[in-house]
């Protein structure tokens, strides 16, 4: 199950690379340590770079009534010049899905690329933006009024190419991944702290190092982040491990929230629900977990990732990226509903980022009946704009 898992969150839109000797020649770059970073353009400039782009007033960033609550949709971009002054999908599509979702934050991944689950080597990929796009990208979102969360993504090769199934078999293998995985992400934890990212999770769905990586390993890698980012750092686990004991590492003070990729499953069989009943679901077996890990912690979690097929069978298996069922909006759209009218008044829980806006496949939420229920209930919980 845990290799269907890939699928079920990013990692099912990601492609191989192909092509060892760019993959070389990236990471040699990433490792130069007298390596710069890309000028950052200025706010001012954005709209020179993109001919055709009207300017228009930055809103303020919106916030909740009643308490922190991060309301967010995931936006990928799957290429070099992803996020960049170049990328008209990120230009026009930023605005459209501030309107569309009344969102308050985007999340922006970063995909970096390890071709076995035994490799230590980390780089580039062609699905890797380029490090001054991700800034721009940053930038922009920021002129749009959004708030920004960076989420470090990582695709392994092989026959089991989920990031959470990588194992290594002694503590100099495990320490020399956490030194490459660190060294790989530097470049784009600084591009993130010069944009001024709000968030930045320091890993995503790393299961089997999760659990068996010694705390100071992980330790390390989390002050390393904070050593050079200011903001919130954070780390998405899978939903797969709400059941496990936590870590020690999870824990450090320099790590201020714990993710949940919430692809939980609910029911054992396809069939399609209506929204009282995937509400039913929600209050009897998603929250109480998410709540527990939220009690073991002792301190609020956050939904890193959730999203649902527009498919009659949304709620099944809700971590695959593709189903031989029927097309049916409505049923995402009462999924999204169930989820959001479960989560945001649950004191536990800190923030939602819907998976995903576009180029997510079935769950794409672009002009779709759910964008605009997950509007009507994160304007619900939004301080009005002056």
């Amino acid at each position: 199950m845990l290799g269907i898992i890939l699928i079920a969150s990013t990692g099912w839109i990601y492609q191989w690379v192909s092509n060892p000797a760019t993959v070389a020649q990236q990471l040699a770059s990433l490792a130069a340590p007298t390596a710069t970073l890309p000028p950052l353009q200025r706010i001012s400039n954005i709209t020179e770079a993109t001919p055709g782009v009207t300017p228009t007033p930055t809103p303020k960033p919106c916030s909740a009534k009643q308490r922190d609550f991060e309301m967010g949709v995931t936006f990928p971009q799957w290429y070099g010049t992803g996020y960049g002054g170049g990328d008209n999908e990120w230009l026009l599509g930023l605005p459209e899905m501030r309107k569309q979702t009344g969102s308050c934050w985007v999340e922006m991944p970063i995909l970096l690329y390890q071709r076995s689950p035994d490799s230590i080597i980390i780089a580039p990929g062609a699905n890797t933006p380029f490090i001054s796009s991700f800034a721009y990208g940053i930038q922009l979102a920021h002129r749009e009024g959004l708030h920004v969360f960076v989420s470090a993504l990582l695709q392994v090769g092989g026959s089991q190419p989920w990031v959470g199934s990588l194992k290594y078999s002694s503590y100099a293998q495990q320490q020399q991944w956490f030194q490459t995985y660190w060294q790989a992400f530097k470049p784009y934890i600084q591009a993130a702290a010069q944009a001024g990212a709000e968030q930045f999770a320091v890993g995503t769905e790393e299961e089997w190092l999760q659990e068996n990586s010694p705390d100071d390993l992980w330790n390390t890698l989390i002050n390393n982040v904070h050593s050079i980012f200011p903001g919130i750092l954070t780390y998405d686990m899978n939903w797969s491990t709400l059941s496990k004991p936590t870590r020690n590492w999870m824990r450090n003070p320099n790590l201020k929230m714990v993710g949940v990729s919430a692809y939980l499953p609910q029911i054992s069989t396809p069939k399609r629900l209506n929204q009282q009943q995937i509400s039913n679901l929600w209050q009897t077996q998603a929250l109480p977990e998410l709540d527990a890990l939220s009690n073991k912690l002792g301190e609020p979690i956050y939904i890193s990732e959730i999203g649902y097929r527009a498919t009659t069978d949304a709620i099944y298996q809700p971590w695959a990226s593709t189903s031989n069922a029927p097309a049916d909006p409505a049923e995402q759209t009462q999924a999204c509903a169930a989820a959001l009218e479960n989560i945001l008044p649950d004191s536990h829980i800190l923030g939602v980022f819907f998976w995903g806006w576009s180029d997510t496949g079935a769950f794409d939420l672009v002009d779709s009946q759910a964008a605009t229920t997950i509007r009507s209930y994160y304007q619900s919980w939004q301080v009005p704009q002056a």
